[in-house]
């Protein structure tokens, strides 16, 4: 790839390390150094007040407003109103004086500057000296308690005798960048406690905070709430500021302003009796359990090792299941770019994630979708379809996508939720859930593409047109082979779940009829899969082996990002790829093909790939390593696991790509694990890069560990439970406590 890592960061394998302020890195580092819990997030912004660039964000998940989408002409069945998650209060807020002179980073001499995330405990702290004092910050948020944040500054005097002055408050006014425009109405204001409204949306958070030393006053001002702390230093003495946060959302409009504020009330002093070591306590504890139960450790290789732990922590963070109402955001909650939005990448890289780590945050992102079904119908309707079209990009459910070619033609984002369905239930056997919710998700989605997809007069092909796959490079195609495939095997399997409910259930069958399954039927054998026996290749779309060749590695670096240097419609023109698309469906569906199709086809499209999206190197790793293209397969994995740390979009400064995270995370156990779980029993053929001594990870399977260790030419299985079937290298095993070696 045409793509350098730009090496800043210190290498540890369980810290990400900064050694000395460079204002050129601070966005980048804002980003790097973001801390979340699914509900809030903070970029990695100063606590004091820097004058410098910095984008000051502070978000809450599923908190937004939405705007109108404008067009110079309006057609039928474009999306009207757009979603986007809002940059909210500045819940650190802090000024810092010493005897009357402001701290500031972007004007202040200070020495010793070192910044430190670190991920083993889920806390970033920052130390340097200024003016004869030596400073110490630390803060968290809490993935115990979620609507709790805090933070800590100590002081020590190094010759510095006299007032230390803190301001600390809750803040309500900073710009959302991506509108250049604020979006708050302040609604309560009172000691250390004020309450907002978003402008249109009409949700609402409270924000209130306690510290450990007294205040000398409280005021407010304008959409801030704030207090006025003062600590006397003399030389070799020190002293800490504490502060705890809480920060509660609303988004029901029928709950009054006055039942909000004294609810919040009422919970925050109940959590404020909780001390703030006794938060961070349980807060190390959390963490402390992720990496006990489901580390990934490589042995002989620190960048990878930090890289796929940062991946890890950040999925984590972003993400735990606890409500059901939420899901992953592209950039989680670690930026504006991309505004909060979900998009397909939730239930295809995502999911397998949270299926082998945390099942019932798994569970929780297809609910999403069910819980978002009816605004899924409507759509349909507006599409001229029936059935249940899910939105590509969205946060409420609603679709929030501008760009028509995008918003309109991916449809594979309705396909991928029917496959999340089938990849949770074969592999968790959570039949409940397939009852209870995902046949309804079956039926209507195959009930939309139904009724998308037309007949060839030509030959009587069924299949999908003016679509746009996966490879985003290529719009209004027909016939994208990846839909098509992906379509294929959802038409069938709604048949045979139906059948099953018939026997095991009929009192909770959806309401589908006999027609309409032979319809699928009839839809699913008669798809169009472009396939030459001779080159064992499937063309992509129909067409598509006619575009011009390109020579992807003959493009200038100063001609990238393709989407910001070329001529918008020159990049449908030729045959360079975005991301992986047939590559993509080899993997989903790994069973179906055999090895010396997966060898011709990541050949073919491998070459004329450029790797715009941050999804495609983790992708083409796995598939290199299956197929035996080891150096590739680690030069890939490198890049998926530090492309936020080694900045190699030269984009981090955006936020981070947490969904690529989860990519980064498959590269391991998909990609040189082996792992397999498109069939029955899971499925691994490890192998070990010589880059590395060894390696381990574990997964959840079944609600028991399954560890796996690569070392000496083995490869070691221990399930801490009763044994369960697994394949290994071709043969099948009972895996239990005892464990299983083989060679490899």
């Amino acid at each position: 790839m045409a793509k350098e890592a730009i090496k800043y960061y210190g290498v540890d394998p369980w810290k990400i390390t900064e050694t000395g302020f460079n204002p050129e890195r601070s966005r980048v580092s804002e980003s790097i150094f973001s801390l979340g819990n699914e509900y809030m997030g903070t970029r990695g912004f100063f606590d004091e007040v820097y004058s410098g660039d910095s984008l000051k964000g502070n978000y809450f998940n599923g908190v937004w407003e939405d705007k109108p989408i404008t067009y110079f002409e309006h057609f039928k069945g474009l999306s009207e109103r757009c979603c986007f998650m809002i940059n909210a209060n500045n819940w650190i807020y802090t000024r810092i004086f010493a005897n009357g002179e402001e701290l500031d980073l972007a004007k202040c001499e200070v020495e010793n500057f070192y910044r430190e995330l670190d991920m083993k405990k889920g806390i970033v702290t920052r130390t340097f000296d200024w003016n004869g004092i030596s400073f110490a910050f630390e803060r968290f948020i809490s993935m115990t308690e979620r609507t709790v944040a805090a933070q800590k500054i100590t002081v020590k005097s190094n010759g510095f005798e006299g007032e230390i002055k803190i301001v600390a408050g809750s803040d309500f006014t900073p710009i959302h960048e991506e509108e250049n425009r604020n979006f708050w109405v302040e609604i309560h204001n009172s000691d250390a406690c004020i309450v907002a409204r978003t402008q249109s949306s009409g949700q609402r958070v409270y924000s209130a905070f306690r510290a450990n030393l007294e205040a000398e006053k409280f005021f407010a001002e304008e959409k801030k709430s704030c207090a006025e702390y003062s600590i006397n230093l003399k030389n070799g003495e020190s002293a800490a500021f504490e502060r705890l946060s809480v920060n509660i959302t609303e988004k029901d409009k029928t709950v009054s302003d006055d039942t909000f504020i004294a609810n919040c009330n009422k919970k925050a002093n109940e959590l404020f009796t909780v001390s703030y070591d006794e938060y961070l306590a349980k807060h190390e504890s959390f963490w402390a359990d992720v990496w006990n139960k489901l580390d990934i450790t490589i042995d002989g290789d620190e960048e990878n090792q930090q890289g796929v732990r940062f991946c890890i922590f950040n999925l984590h963070q972003t993400y735990h299941g606890e409500d059901g109402s939420l899901n992953v955001g592209a950039k989680g909650l670690t930026g504006e770019k991309y505004s909060g939005w979900t998009f397909w990448d939730s239930e295809t890289y995502c999911l397998p994630f949270y299926m082998f780590n945390n099942p019932q945050a798994a569970k929780n992102l297809i609910m999403y979708r069910y819980n978002t079904l009816q605004q899924a119908l409507d759509r349909a309707v507006e599409q001229d379809t029936k059935g249940a079209c899910f939105p590509m990009v969205t946060i409420d459910g609603t679709e929030s996508c501008g760009v028509w070619q995008h918003g309109n033609l991916e449809i594979h984002v309705t396909a991928a939720i029917a496959y999340a369905v089938w990849h949770y239930v074969t592999n968790l056997k959570d039949k409940d859930f397939l009852y209870d919710y995902g046949a309804r998700l079956l039926v209507e989605t195959s009930r939309y593409f139904a009724s998308r997809g037309g007949f060839s007069p030509k030959n009587g092909d069924f299949g999908l047109y003016g679509v746009m796959g996966p490879d985003e490079f290529h719009m209004m195609v027909n016939n994208n082979t990846y839909t098509n495939y992906m379509v294929k095997k959802m038409f069938l399997y709604t048949i045979d779940v139906i059948e099953e409910m018939k026997k095991a259930c009929p009192e909770k069958l959806p309401e589908v009829t006999d027609e309409e399954l032979a319809d699928f039927k009839l839809k699913a054998d008669k798809m169009r899969i472009s396939y030459d026996e001779e080159t064992k290749l499937f063309e992509q779309h129909d067409g598509y082996f006619d575009l011009p060749h390109i020579d992807v590695n003959s493009i200038s670096p100063d001609r990238v990002p393709i989407y910001k240097y070329w001529a918008y419609d020159s990049i449908f023109r030729v045959n360079m790829l975005k991301q992986p698309d047939v590559v993509l469906m080899l993997f989903f569906f790994s069973k179906d093909f055999t090895l010396e199709q997966k060898k011709a086809n990541y050949d073919y499209y491998e070459a004329r790939c450029f790797h715009e999206s941050s999804l495609s190197p983790s992708i083409h790793s796995i598939m290199a390593t299956e197929i035996g293209k080891d150096e590739q397969a680690y030069e890939y994995a490198k890049y998926a696991s530090r492309i936020d740390l080694d900045d190699y979009n030269r984009n981090t400064h955006q936020g981070l790509h947490i969904t690529s995270a989860a990519a980064a995370w498959m590269n391991i156990v998909y990609g040189f694990g082996g792992m397999r779980s498109d069939d029955d029993i899971l499925t691994f053929n490890p192998t070990l890069p010589k880059q590395w001594k060894g390696y381990q990870f574990k997964i959840l399977y079944r609600e028991k560990i399954l560890t796996v260790d690569i070392r000496n030419g083995k490869a070691t299985f221990t399930l801490d439970g009763e044994a369960e079937p697994i394949r290994i290298c071709g043969k099948e095993y009972m895996v239990g406590k005892d464990g299983v070696a083989v060679e490899i």
